[in-house]
């Protein structure tokens, strides 16, 4: 299948409405003037929710687990900045306290706020779903440490949307994407630069082959991991210099 490039630059964050569950949220405040939405759900579905922001908006964070032993509980967010994939947590300890930890690099014991304090933060920032509306696709490099990044769209808004990234960690240029061609052999991103191939092999090692090809001169690369090096992602590489996470600060 060939499809024409897509751009994403005009995919935002959403507004979100709490209104129907407002009377159910709890709303905390941390030592470096972040703010944190909590809803855990009405007891009648497991739907959880979290938010945070630190002045201006506040964007969703992605719960991928959950726990609880009677009062105690604690939800897991994707924390694309940690290395080895740990996930930052959002938790309230056996004494009753609350905490938003990041594997010990940007943890806060938090405050709750109640009345006209939660009120202000409820009235006063807008609501967005998260902050990242592009998910990795590819990371390959050349033996001179020069990166190749493909990101695109997350499903939510279509999938599509791809954006092709050359060069050295923390000096990353998007590349004009002129043609994308995608079908069962793998993909190419054709940017007025040069292709960067992506090919599937049957192999152990997971099938994927990446190439960058300048006119007569092509390049075999090393294929990256894109979850393993999530840190390198969302840190090193320079591309997201703002994650809305709550653990963007490390």
């Amino acid at each position: 299948m060939f499809c024409a490039a897509t751009a994403s630059a005009e995919v935002t964050p959403q507004p979100v409405d709490l209104k129907p569950i407002r009377d159910k949220l709890l709303v905390f405040a941390d030592s470096a003037k972040g703010f944190y939405v909590l809803y855990l759900g009405d007891g009648k579905s497991p739907e959880r929710r979290l938010f945070y922001g630190t002045g201006k908006t506040l964007y969703e964070q992605r719960i991928i687990g959950y726990s609880r032993n009677g009062q105690q509980w604690s939800l897991s967010t994707w924390a694309p900045r940690i290395a080895e994939m740990r996930p930052g947590s959002f938790e309230q300890k056996s004494d009753g306290t609350y905490l938003k930890s990041c594997d010990g690099k940007d943890d806060h014991v938090l405050t709750l706020l109640t009345g006209d304090k939660a009120k202000a933060v409820l009235d006063g920032m807008p609501v967005m779903t998260e902050m990242l509306v592009q998910r990795p696709h590819l990371l390959a490099r050349d033996d001179a440490g020069v990166y190749y990044y493909v990101d695109r769209l997350a499903e939510r808004y279509g999938g599509k949307g791809y954006r092709v990234f050359v060069g050295k960690k923390g000096a990353m240029k998007q590349m004009d994407l002129t043609d994308l061609a995608a079908d069962s052999g793998g993909e190419v991103f054709s940017t007025k630069t040069g292709d960067l191939r992506l090919t599937r092999t049957a192999s152990a090692d997971g099938g994927n082959k990446a190439t960058w090809i300048r006119g007569d001169k092509r390049e075999e690369l090393v294929t990256l991991n894109v979850d393993v090096n999530s840190p390198l992602i969302f840190r090193d590489l320079g591309v997201y210099k703002f994650t809305g996470t709550i653990c963007d600060n490390i």
